[in-house]
């Protein structure tokens, strides 16, 4: 008989780790998070029930009772994660110490120990390893529950992702048949910006489509919109700017040289952020267009399908879409576990 995997995302957001898992044959019911405003978005594409709760109010007892009414007694069970990575990030660590979130993967450790699910999928910065003391705490859990475990650093490019985004992924499983291993991940051919968004109808930085809701950028005040205009095309920076164009903090230190830059046709997307539809932010402006990253292209360069609607205000869709995992990626991931029941 053929076993399933049962899963439950938490963290799930608008639902990129759910969507890559579910593409690879893992039927994921469920995605438990606190931010409110993902709910429409995460049903609407997944067909799995969002709960609106934090992880710190989660009991095992109420998880262990979702797989029970959501699955067969031969089905495996998985818990899958992002502990939300801003609190790990290096930008973070400089300016605050002291960040609540980071206990969030200390109550992820605490619901995987209770509940004991078949498989675990963790997922977060690249940075973070063994020295971190809420990271160890987890991988010694892991230790006493007899999971066998990996834990990888990948690039996002190396799976149909335009775009630079180094992810740490743990894989780990309790099943004694079962080996787990990063060394089975299938690379795809790698792909450029060209590939992913060349083809979209040409708008305004004030003018959205007409037949796409989603393909709109913000509006530029008078000021950026000379300065984008004074950036060359495809790949050019702010060096090229007069300075009238210049913002004071640069005339006096050249720092963030990518911020008020564009995009190259022929290169990666800059990793896209939570405020990639912001031009100031990073290297955002379109390689030839006089604007930012419209937020189908933000999600598409996410590898996020054509058909995924996203529902909200825009700086809440372009949450969504820069806090998500990369579709593909998260898709390769899953594969990797399908794979290795099929083998026993």
């Amino acid at each position: 008989m053929k076993k399933n995997i049962k899963a439950i995302d938490f963290f799930c957001g608008a639902g990129g780790l759910t969507h890559g898992l579910k593409l690879a044959g893992i039927d994921v019911f469920a995605g438990i998070d606190i931010e409110s405003s993902c709910k429409e978005t995460y049903e609407y594409n997944n067909g799995a029930k969002f709960i609106n709760k934090s992880i710190v109010e989660t009991t095992a007892k109420e998880i262990k009772e979702l797989f029970l009414n959501n699955s067969d007694k031969n089905d495996y069970t998985m818990i899958a994660g992002c502990a939300p990575c801003q609190p790990y990030s290096m930008m973070n660590t400089r300016k605050k110490q002291n960040d609540d979130r980071k206990t969030l993967l200390d109550e992820f450790r605490r619901v995987i120990k209770g509940v004991k699910p078949h498989f675990v999928i963790m997922e977060n910065v690249s940075r973070l390893n063994e020295e971190n003391p809420f990271f160890a705490k987890f991988i010694e859990m892991l230790e006493y529950g007899d999971y066998k475990y990996e834990y990888k650093v990948l690039n996002a490019k190396d799976f149909s992702v335009a775009q630079n985004r180094k992810r740490l992924f743990l894989i780990a499983t309790r099943l004694k048949k079962v080996n787990l291993s990063f060394e089975k991940l299938q690379k795809k051919e790698p792909i450029t910006l060209k590939n992913v968004i060349y083809n979209l109808e040409n708008i305004d930085h004030d003018k959205p489509s007409k037949t796409d809701i989603l393909h709109k950028a913000k509006p530029l005040n008078e000021i950026n919109l000379k300065r984008i205009q004074a950036t060359p095309k495809n790949g050019g920076l702010r060096s090229a700017w007069s300075d009238d164009l210049k913002v004071n903090c640069h005339k006096e230190k050249e720092v963030f040289l990518d911020n008020y830059g564009r995009l190259s046709w022929d290169k990666l997307s800059s990793t896209i952020t939570t405020k990639f539809h912001e031009y100031y932010s990073g290297r955002f402006g379109h390689p030839e267009q006089d604007r930012a990253l419209s937020l189908k292209e933000g999600a598409l360069i996410q590898s996020f399908p054509e058909n995924y609607i996203f529902i909200g205000k825009d700086n809440e869709i372009a949450r969504q879409i820069g806090n998500a995992v990369p579709v593909n990626l998260s898709k390769a991931v899953g594969e990797t576990i399908v794979d290795s029941i099929s083998r026993i």
